[in-house]
């Protein structure tokens, strides 16, 4: 087993990575919460089998374990659904020692979270992540959140699990399309921060693509250390931190301008690589960076199959006016300061930094760099 300490201070806790960790979490659950409740938030997909074996096994160390089982999808990450798991809570008498587990996507741990953070003033928090994504980035650093409206994540808090399992096998059982869509996270922090990393990801790309579990598990703990060096020191994001929202300003809006009712168009992985690819644009526009290290930002994205950019025409959107959609969306963006946007560019592979007052003609730029017909 792979064990990553969280040392955040105030909020220390352990990671473990391994095949088959599901079945240990009871075990492992620290003695103390022996004789609590637990209630355990999944959706539909894990209830039967995950979400059982977890209640299964804690009943039988002594714990009194519920399940609720909540709608998948980011509609879900709503006031109403919150709702939902606080009438599970207070019917059942959960008290503040109590144990809420989220097991699921990022979805489920960020509207999880919140719960967990706001009932009582914060019950015991565990995060079981079941995507790559969800693992190595939504479920460390301590980010729980729903969405309002239009505005993703608009509704928050910061709220540390007090331990997060990992299991190999979740990894094996993502489609193709999930799982490429997660390495957009890994990506991202060795663009920001790690050149070695960023060298390893050239030189292993056909390993890691084959979920090669030495070569995962080394990525998984890499990019896990690269968020904790980054929420250590500044976990309300008031600095370092924001370095980690690198591609995210623009990936988000195109996110979100391109949902449907029937649904998500792109993985939140997906429209990170976007938003990473459109702030190359940015960079190259502002920072006048060498094109070798745009270039070389976008080939490791084709490298790892994620989109660098789409054709409207093959989505069914009209193009003026979803980009007018996107600039609109972006001006929604939490990290504004004194009423100006914050972008984070790189000058070079491995080295970010925090930037404003960026003319909106270069943003603008970039949508349409990104967004083709």
């Amino acid at each position: 087993m792979e064990i990553v300490d969280i040392d955040i201070p105030g909020h220390e806790y352990k990671v473990f990575i391994d095949s088959n960790v599901v079945s240990q979490i009871a075990s492992l659950l620290d003695e103390s919460h022996k004789g609590q409740k637990v209630l355990i938030v999944t959706d539909s997909f894990f209830k039967d089998k995950y979400a059982q074996l977890i209640s299964d096994s804690l009943q039988e160390k002594g714990l009194l374990p519920y399940i609720h089982v909540m709608k998948g999808g980011k509609s879900s990450k709503s006031f109403s659904e919150v709702l939902r798991i606080y009438g599970e809570l207070e019917v059942k008498d959960f008290a503040r020692d109590s144990v809420l587990i989220a097991l699921g996507g990022g979805v489920v741990g960020d509207l999880a979270g919140f719960a967990a953070s706001t009932w009582y003033r914060g019950m015991s928090f565990v995060h079981v992540p079941t995507s790559l994504m969800a693992m190595i980035d939504s479920s460390i650093g301590g980010k729980v959140a729903i969405n309002y409206r239009e505005t993703i994540n608009a509704v928050g808090n910061y709220y540390h699990p007090i331990a997060n399992f990992m299991d190999l096998d979740l990894i094996d059982s993502l489609s193709d399309r999930d799982y490429i869509s997660g390495l957009a996270e890994v990506i991202k922090c060795a663009l920001i921060a790690d050149s070695d990393f960023v060298n390893y990801l050239e030189k292993h790309s056909k390993e890691v693509l084959q979920r090669n579990p030495a070569c995962l598990v080394h990525c998984m703990r890499r990019t896990i250390e690269i968020k904790v060096e980054h929420v250590r020191d500044d976990v309300r994001e008031g600095g370092k931190r924001l370095l980690l929202n690198y591609g995210h300003t623009l990936g988000h809006a195109i996110e979100m301008a391109t949902q449907t009712e029937i649904g998500e168009t792109f993985r939140h992985g997906e429209g990170v690589s976007l938003g990473m690819a459109a702030v190359l644009s940015v960079a190259q526009s502002y920072l006048e960076i060498d094109d070798k290290v745009r270039n070389r930002a976008l080939m490791l994205l084709q490298l790892y199959k994620l989109p660098a950019s789409f054709s409207v025409s093959e989505l069914g959107f009209k193009r003026k006016d979803l980009i007018n959609l996107c600039m609109r969306l972006i001006l929604k963006d939490k990290k504004r300061k004194e009423n100006q946007l914050r972008f984070i560019l790189i000058d070079k592979v491995g080295s970010a930094e925090v930037y404003k007052g960026i003319p909106s003609e270069f943003i603008l730029q970039a949508f349409e760099e990104v967004i083709k017909d």
